[in-house]
């Protein structure tokens, strides 16, 4: 059984996975609050399934908020050591990808657009075949987006502050804006869930240290 979780973003998702079979899950838009809510989550989705602990974990590590990724992370590893269990993280812009595919069977490339905060997209395109990323993440203004994008069919709920910021018909392909799902982990190709499981930042965190004075 593989537990994926995902606390990246604004969602709070948790899902127990048999292979390509969805065992229990939690899926909802949370906001704020990841950290009192995913243990519960974790231990009700343990729970419906009726099962003590997954045979491996697996965990968003972004590209996402600062704190929404430490939390999932940390809660990963705690339960990965406590249970003796493999730990690998996936990224957020995988799973939107994954997802675009399996319910557009027309489209051979898709981009993932995320709201990354302070007005700005992370942004990824992916290939059909393998799953494969044809570029890193990069954040991006809307505008600069919205060239970067063109003529490419788009998914993620960064899609929202996208078209709302353009102001003129888009030059992209809208399809869904759902938010990352952890069930979706089960579209993933192997080689999509192997990563080490340390936060993706693509940006430096919007809290900096102050600067010590003489």
């Amino acid at each position: 059984m593989l537990l994926v979780i995902d606390t990246a973003l604004a969602g709070l998702s948790v899902a127990l996975l048999d292979g390509d079979s969805i065992v229990a899950e939690d899926h909802r838009l949370l906001g704020r609050g990841h950290a009192e809510a995913v243990i519960p989550a974790i231990a009700a989705v343990l729970g419906q399934a009726g099962v003590a602990a997954p045979t491996s974990i697996l965990v968003d590590t972004g590209p996402g908020s600062f704190t929404g990724l430490r939390i999932g992370i940390a809660a990963a590893k705690a339960l990965a050591l406590a249970w003796d269990v493999p730990l690998a993280g996936l990224h957020a812009t995988a799973l939107i990808a994954a997802r675009a595919f399996a319910y557009h069977a027309d489209i051979d490339q898709v981009a993932a657009v995320l709201d990354a905060g302070r007005g700005q997209l992370y942004v990824q395109s992916f290939a059909r075949a393998g799953l494969a990323a044809l570029a890193p993440v990069a954040a991006y203004a809307p505008a600069d987006a919205v060239q970067a994008l063109a003529g490419l069919a788009c998914a993620g709920p960064g899609l929202a502050l996208l078209t709302a910021s353009i102001g003129q018909s888009p030059d992209f392909i809208a399809l869904s804006a759902d938010w990352p799902r952890a069930a979706d982990a089960r579209l993933l190709p192997a080689s999509a869930c192997n990563h080490i499981a340390s936060p993706l930042y693509v940006r430096a965190p919007d809290a900096q240290p102050m600067m010590a004075t003489a």
